[in-house]
């Protein structure tokens, strides 16, 4: 640190060298990731997997050696490192798909194909060879084909996605049974207990059928750790023709039944949704400031407003249907619901071994491999 101030033209000549600097890392982002190009190549040529864990780990734990070495901090150097392998990831990934042309010479229909994820699922077919049409009646702008009466052309479609909203995916999945498609169905709903009779339908009448859930948001750049979650109604042949449409993706693909799906969701989004909405809520009828309480407040949270923003933005309907459709909902809330008064009793009777104890059990039990 300079012991005097600085004139305005030494200022600006450092100013200067770190536009200098700010370019140089642009361009060896830019280097990377042509080699990460070569190496992909390589891969797709050799059949090798996207994803070398092992690789990852030890690019990883180098840079954070090489950062402490210079003065930076670990931590800084991991968030560094693991986005430039999620973009360097994605980019493979989308190359392989391009060249994968699972889809080629067959048409796909996405029932729904206007909302978030049914236009993320319409732009994955496309990628990977589909024929694309969509069927919603929302009035948005598409890049692809839009069929306003698709029951009269299921039969022509090798693939249909229905990807409408939970209310009312069970109905077209009931009408799907009656009309028989040829090709592959599958739903990407949140929830599955919902759908059951119309799945269940679709078995009986004999089509290929089974149930999919990308756990992700439609922004997503590549899939590299991300999940699908498949369940099987029925059908295994349904299942492994569904599970081979993302086999060139880098995602981890999970199996579960159908009451392991929606248990799972009870916690894993019933549970961090209604935790997220509860804090925004809280702090909406507080009457603080939020843009002082930013201000003013600690890293931890700021990071849970972020996450907390991030939910409350999102569909409200859609949000209320995975609380309302879950049977485990109501158990889920009362385990949540009877530590935070053990907690908040542990405070207002002074146990601070009580609240040690549960934050340790807590601190073991969810760091555990």
């Amino acid at each position: 640190m300079p012991d005097r101030q600085l004139s305005s033209e030494e200022l600006l000549s450092l100013r200067e060298r770190l536009d200098e600097i700010d370019d140089s890392i642009i361009d060896l982002i830019a280097e990377r990731q042509h080699v990460v190009e070569t190496i992909g190549e390589h891969k797709l040529a050799t059949g090798a997997p996207l994803r070398h864990f092992e690789r990852e780990r030890e690019v990883i734990d180098r840079g954070i050696a090489r950062a402490k070495e210079k003065g930076i901090s670990g931590r800084v150097a991991r968030e560094i490192l693991e986005t430039l392998i999620h973009h360097s990831l994605g980019k493979q990934e989308t190359h392989k798909l391009v060249r994968s042309d699972h889809g080629q010479g067959q048409s796909a229909l996405v029932i729904g194909g206007l909302g978030r994820m049914g236009d993320w699922m319409a732009r994955y077919l496309d990628i990977v060879g589909y024929d694309v049409d969509v069927a919603d009646p929302a009035e948005h702008d598409s890049p692809f084909h839009r069929v306003d009466d698709w029951e009269s052309q299921i039969k022509e479609y090798d693939l249909v996605v229905v990807a409408v909203t939970l209310r009312p995916s069970n109905a077209i999945l009931h009408r799907l049974a009656e009309l028989g498609p040829r090709g592959l169905v599958f739903d990407i709903g949140s929830l599955k207990s919902p759908m059951r009779s119309g799945l269940q339908a679709l078995h009986d009448a004999g089509c290929r059928v089974c149930s999919v859930h990308p756990m992700f948001g439609p922004n997503e750049i590549g899939l590299s750790g991300r999940h699908i979650l498949f369940v099987d109604v029925g059908n295994r042949a349904a299942l492994e023709e569904a599970r081979a449409l993302f086999a060139h993706t880098a995602a981890d693909c999970v199996d579960l039944s159908l009451e392991e799906h929606d248990e799972v969701m009870a916690w894993v989004l019933g549970l961090s949704h209604l935790v997220n909405i509860a804090f925004a809520g809280a702090l909406a009828e507080s009457g603080e400031a939020v843009p002082l309480l930013r201000r003013i407040s600690s890293s931890t949270f700021n990071a849970q407003l972020q996450v907390a923003a991030q939910v409350v933005s999102e569909n409200p309907h859609l949000y209320y249907e995975i609380q309302q459709g879950n049977s485990r909902t109501g158990a889920v809330v009362a385990q949540f619901r009877d530590m935070l008064d053990e907690l908040h009793r542990s405070v207002r009777e002074e146990d601070e071994a009580s609240w040690t104890r549960h934050m340790q059990r807590a601190h073991e039990r969810i760091t555990k491999e």
